[in-house]
This record gives C-alpha cells, structure tokens and sequence, in this order.
C-alpha cells in the first residue's frame, strides 16, 4: 500500500500550485464568508463608479426628511439635509474600496522593486537600502499622512500619496527576505550556471516564487489603507467634500451620535465588514498558500 504522505504530494504536483490553492482555500469557511463579502463591496464599488444607481435616490438628492431613522423609504435613513444614507453608503464604497486597492498596488511596486534589490544584491546595497526602510518605520505614520494632506491637499491624489509613503516598507521587508531565503536555492544556482540574466531570473524564478507571502500581505495593507482614511476623514484631515468616503460619513455622523447613531452605524458597519473580511480572506491564503500547511492535510 502506498502511503499517503506520498499521495498527498502527488495530487498537489498533478493539480498545479494555483488549483491546488484554491481548492484548500474553499476548504475554509471563514476564508469563503469574507471572499463574498468582499466581492459584494467590490459589486457596489463599480456600480457606483459606472453610475449604476442601485436606490431610486441620487447621491446628492435632498428631501424634506431631515434626519429621518431608518424606514421602508429610507432603509438606513437620511442625514441632516435629507440626503438618503443608503445611497450616500453605496457611492462612498468606490472611494474607500479604490483608495484600498489602490494603496495595495501602490504597496506591491514600490515594495517589491526596493525589495527586490536588496534582496538579490545583498552586502553594502543590502545595508543602505534596509536603513533607509528602517528611518522610514520610525516616522509616525499618522504625520506623515497629515504632512502630505497638507502639503498635496485633502484630496484623493493627496491621501492616495499619503498611504502609499506609510504602505511600502512591510512589502518591502518582505520581498527582501523572501529574495535572500531563494538565492540559495538549487534552482537558482542552475540558472546562474547556465548565464542567465539578472533581469529574466529575478521575472522567471524569483518573484514567482515568492508570490505567496506577497499576496497575503497585500490583504492586510487593503483594510490597513481603508482604516488609515477613514481615520484622517473622521479628523478633519481627510477627504474634502463634496468628496464621499465610509470615513468622511463616520465623521459626519459622529455629531449626531446621540440623538440620530444611524448616521455612524451604517459607515462603521461597511468600514467593519470590509476589514474583518480582508482579515480573514488573509489568513486563508496563508493557510492556502503555505506548502507546509499544505502537506499537513
């Protein structure tokens, strides 16, 4: 009889590393919980970004029901000028939900570019560049955010700027290591032994291999990002108006927390969901994407 370790390992080589990814990942509930939360709040995202109305009211539409509670006509209820909270919720994802993307390309450029010549050159190059990420960690991060907005302004280029400067240096740390632990590997010693090129190496055999760690970091800093706006909107530090965020409605109903709390229920919820679900869309992919896990079951 075969033993099953074996087996095991050659389902995972027959089936390829992504199949065989996404078959653990479907294994996990709470990993297809937040995968459907998410792809819900992308869903309103670009609806709204296409101008698909999803409510029978506009974003800026007033009415004479000012601070209405949540009814069949209002299903979360309106603000101060009437303006209907659902419709106001649903338009602010694609400014929350972009920012978060965004900020996470962002991230993974500039993160894996500067980590990748860490990494791959080591020595003196190695040690300047990982310093220079250290200066970078012992910037507080909500000064940096708040001297951009002031400097480039409250607007969406500004804030995008701002998470982008604060984002980087994990992905960065991370492709590092992940570049130092594969130089030594055996495959890459047959490619520098055949002449490879610096370039086509680090494309072909590098940076697939390290595209695990990568990703799950990369839905960290989406919620992290999401977060960090919604703080620097809930301080007056964020986006302007007539600009529309989760964080910029947070704010907004903050002064009315007593008498109306519909108005910074509803934004907190969506912030909420969101986080929780790219939290736990993570720690799937990680228990997905690691192979030692992978053997284990």
């Amino acid at each position: 009889m075969e033993p099953v370790g074996d087996e095991v390992v050659r389902q995972i080589e027959s089936s390829g590393p992504i199949r065989t990814a996404w078959n653990r990942l479907g294994k996990i509930p709470t990993a297809l919980v937040a995968l459907v939360i998410i792809s819900f709040m992308v869903t309103l995202a670009i609806a709204s970004l296409v101008g698909l109305s999803l409510t029978p009211y506009s974003f800026d539409q007033t009415s004479t029901d000012l601070l209405a509670d949540p009814s069949w006509q209002h299903w979360m209820g309106t603000d101060e000028l009437g303006r209907d909270l659902m419709t106001r919720v649903i338009f602010g994802s694609r400014l929350s939900i972009s920012i978060g993307l965004t900020t996470a390309a962002v991230a993974l450029i500039m993160g894996t570019i500067y980590g990748s010549i860490a990494g791959y050159c080591g020595g003196k190059v190695d040690s300047l560049l990982m310093r220079g990420v250290d200066i970078a960690y012992s910037l507080p991060d909500l000064l940096v955010m708040i001297l951009v907005g002031v400097l480039v302004g409250r607007g969406t280029q500004g804030i995008l700027m701002a998470l982008a400067l604060v984002s980087w240096m994990g992905t960065a740390r991370l492709v590092r290591a992940q570049f130092m632990q594969l130089k030594n590997e055996e495959f890459i010693e047959a490619a520098r032994a055949c002449g490879q090129p610096t370039l086509p190496m680090i494309c072909r055999h590098f940076l697939p291999n390290a595209m695990g760690p990568i990703i799950v970091a990369l839905t960290f800093i989406v919620p992290s990002a999401i977060l960090s706006e919604s703080t620097l909107s809930f301080i007056g530090l964020g986006l302007s108006p007539p600009a529309c965020s989760w964080g910029t409605l947070a704010a907004d109903g903050w002064r009315s927390l007593r008498t109306h709390p519909h108005l910074i229920l509803y934004p907190s919820l969506f912030i909420f969901l969101t986080v929780l679900s790219f939290n736990f869309l993570g720690d799937g992919l990680r228990d997905a994407l690691d192979p030692r896990t992978r053997l284990k079951r």
